[in-house]
């Protein structure tokens, strides 16, 4: 092998040893690869939309790329001017890292031996060796801040202050350009004109605060769908400039993007398989996280565990982001509604805990590498802005490697102008490229907004069928804006699926809204009318909407499929029959039934009830009752076949009056499972459930992200139960999980509280 060749196997070979291979080369055959990015220091660890008195940083990146020789470039300057509304933050220009950490500066702001300048409104940040306040300077490929001794890699960096003054709804404009003259392998010079870039003041009010309409973002509402290929065959429903590339072990590399149901190159499921890989075997470039998707997840914030090849599972996003402040997601919505609330946000997990590489060109696994403040090895970290119709509102901050909790969400909540149904959302990139700065996006949402609406009767009015009953039907419309004012009244006769709109005076209308505990809220009544056996089964609810055309458009009306059924039941006198007990035993194909009563006086028979569920019951035979103060009956059932066998008993007594004995469990190898769960549920939770034999029961109640809300124990037999579950403490309306424990064994399901 020659000298040359020998040069460029070492060189790969360092790297695929400690470092990722997608930071080999840059976008396409680059050379030299030039960015500029916008860091909101004041919500750098929390995230948030920009405000009057944030101090924001621009930072300039530029990577000299070696191409197999080396890349020399001569005179290289950054100039700017401070944007209006802000105010310059003196000694605050510098270089820095990929990282953010200062390589040089800071610099004072006379144009002197040092490489700032400012001069009134413009700033001057000149690079690179033998630089100073009036020229630039030389930046090799082997320059320090060294990449893997194959970049040079550096920020020019300032900071300004969001002026407090400034007012909610200016615009922040930032442009600038960089130049610099190519020396090797060419000569030229380079001007880079770097596109105008705004961002909007605005506060910030947090995610929807009641729960949203399904997502309006394409490509399976933004979840990116499931399947059973590694790699979704489809690219990405939606725009983005980064380039679809199927996961391997040395994929997807920089400006690209792989859709995938487990990060692992391989499929691999251990999620703490050793890292870093010496050679990449399962972990891309041998470093990065093993997880799986985040839809769906019982803890969103672990997200989903990663599944083997072949298993069926849900579909999410790596990118690996680079010097560009690509656009990640972008799509254009016609279908919004004016005048109203929407939630723009998705959910990240950093993918990177070992990415870095130092000033030296160390990578995270050489000796003498020098971690980040922190002892932080995991690179460049994330940065996301979000967009609407070209206006940076919200930042991400930046998004640091965290093992106990993977998925973050970010995001915020905006009002469409009056008139307004159409609006560009963009996800773009707002982090230099380098060692790090790859990450997992799933479950982006476009979701409308609205109100808490709260029905007296709920889940039904209830009356008897011996004459008509009066029926006063109110919903409470809470709110944190005075904005969803208009009312409409609305009944279905099918069962809650097909709704038509209610007339005459009080069905319709505008509320007045007052401020209670923090929320704007008002109280629409339906006028008093005389429910009948016939009315039984009707459903009612009530829909609002921020203006009255949007009441009329079925998508922008909106409704939290809070409502209430009239049930109209015989009324008559109470049953004083008893059961005592209810019993039963296998033998091979027959079951053997037993029970006693007490008290019986007119009770005409009892009904036998079969169900292979625990929930539909069929009648299967019936028993003449004895009438007398102490009786005991039996009955033999011929099993159609094996499984679980439910059973219960039906009292009756004369035309329809009649009342239930509990549920037994007949089978020879009952399960612990939840047959039925109320959901949604309001102040109680009702779950009926089977126990195959006697021991204890836990039910708790976490919230979205798996925390601990309230918990229930109690000692329980063999056989199926009715827990009323009662909640004590208060909570708020949205998604929670029921986890159910008994003898070791766990079962958790997803409610929601309305």
């Amino acid at each position: 092998m020659n000298k040359f060749l020998h040069v460029i196997f070492l060189i790969l070979l360092f790297h695929f040893c400690n470092g990722p291979a997608s930071k080999l080369f840059a976008q396409g055959n680059n050379r030299v690869d030039v960015g500029k990015s916008y860091a909101n220091l004041s919500k750098l660890t929390t995230g948030g939309t920009y405000n009057p008195g944030d101090t924001v940083e621009v930072r300039v990146t530029i990577a000299v790329i070696r191409q197999v020789t080396a890349t020399v470039i001569d005179d290289v300057r950054v100039f700017d001017n401070i944007p209006a509304n802000t105010t310059f933050i003196a000694g605050s220009m510098r270089v820095a890292t990929n990282e953010g950490i200062t390589y040089k500066g800071p610099f004072s702001n006379a144009q002197d031996a040092d490489w700032g300048t400012r001069t009134g409104s413009s700033i001057n940040i000149n690079l690179g060796t033998g630089a100073n306040g009036n020229t630039g300077g030389r930046i090799r490929s082997d320059s320090r801040p060294s990449f893997y001794n194959s970049h040079c890699i550096m920020m020019a960096c300032y900071k300004v202050r969001i002026n407090p003054t400034a007012n909610y709804g200016d615009t922040i404009r930032f442009g600038g350009r960089i130049s610099y003259r190519v020396t090797t392998p060419n000569t030229g010079s380079v001007v880079t004109n770097f596109p105008e870039y705004q961002i909007l003041l605005f506060p910030y009010n947090g995610y929807c605060p009641n729960g949203s309409d399904v997502s309006a973002a394409s490509d399976e509402g933004g979840t990116f769908g499931d399947g059973v290929t590694p790699n979704r065959i489809a690219p990405l429903g939606f725009s983005t400039t980064y380039i679809k590339q199927n996961i391997s072990t040395g994929q997807p590399q920089d400006y690209n993007y792989a859709i995938v149901k487990n990060s692992s190159a391989d499929s691999w499921t251990n999620p703490y398989s050793p890292m870093p890989e010496g050679s990449p075997i399962h972990r891309v470039f041998g470093l990065w996280d093993i997880a799986g998707d985040h839809t769906g997840a019982t803890n969103l914030a672990a997200g989903n565990a990663p599944p083997a090849a072949s298993q069926r599972a849900g579909y999410y996003v790596l990118i690996n982001a680079s010097y560009n402040t690509n656009v990640a997601y972008q799509e254009t919505l016609s279908n919004l509604c004016p005048n109203t609330y929407y939630e723009f946000s998705a959910w990240y997990r950093n993918v990177c805990p070992r990415c870095s590489c130092d000033s030296t060109g160390r990578g995270s696994s050489a000796s003498g590498f020098i971690p980040g403040p922190g002892n932080d090895s995991s690179g460049v970290k994330p940065n996301l802005n979000f967009e609407v119709d070209g206006l940076a509102y919200f930042t991400t901050g930046d998004i640091k490697y965290d093992r106990g909790v993977p998925w973050k969400k970010y995001g915020f909540t905006f009002r469409t102008k009056p008139g307004q149904t159409t609006a560009n959302f963009v996800i773009r990139n707002n982090s230099p490229g380098g060692g790090g700065n790859d990450w997992g996006i799933d479950d982006i949402k476009v979701a409308h907004c609205g109100p808490q609406l709260d029905m007296n009767y709920t889940p039904e009015a209830l009356g008897c069928k011996e004459g008509p009953f009066p029926v006063i039907l109110k919903d409470t419309v809470r709110f944190i804006y005075n904005s969803y004012v208009h009312f409409k009244w609305q009944k279905s006769n099918v069962g809650g699926t097909v709704w038509a709109d209610m007339t005459g005076p009080g069905t319709s209308g505008v509320g007045s809204p007052t401020l209670v505990n923090g929320l704007f809220e008002y109280v629409t009544t339906l006028p008093t009318f005389w429910a009948t056996y016939a009315d039984s089964g009707t459903y009612y609810r009530v829909i609002v909407a921020t203006t009255a055309s949007n009441l009329s458009d079925e998508n922008c009306a909106y409704k939290n499929e809070s409502s209430t059924m009239v049930k109209v039941v015989t009324c008559g006198v109470i049953l004083r029959a008893n059961f005592i007990q209810f019993s039963g035993r296998l033998n091979n194909q027959t079951a053997t039934l037993q029970w006693n009563t007490k008290n019986e006086t007119d009770v005409d028979s009892y009904s036998l009830e079969r169900s292979m569920d625990g929930i539909n019951f069929i009648a299967i035979g019936n028993v003449v009752s004895k009438n007398t103060l102490n009786a005991q009956y039996f009955y033999t059932d011929v099993l159609p076949g094996t499984g679980n066998y439910y059973y219960r008993l039906k009292m009756i007594a004369g035309i329809n009056l009649y009342k239930y004995s509990e549920i037994i469990s007949l089978s020879l190898s009952t399960e612990f499972s939840l047959l039925q769960v109320e959901n949604p549920f309001k102040n109680a939770i009702q779950v009926l459930l089977t126990t195959p034999e006697e021991g204890n029961l836990s039910l708790h109640l976490l919230s979205d992200k798996g925390q601990k809300i309230e918990s229930y124990s109690t000692k329980i037999k063999k056989g199926v139960h009715t827990i009323n579950w009662q909640q004590e403490k208060l909570i708020s309306k949205g998604f929670y999980y029921l986890r159910a424990e008994f003898n070791g064994k766990a079962i958790t399901k997803k409610l929601i509280k309305y």
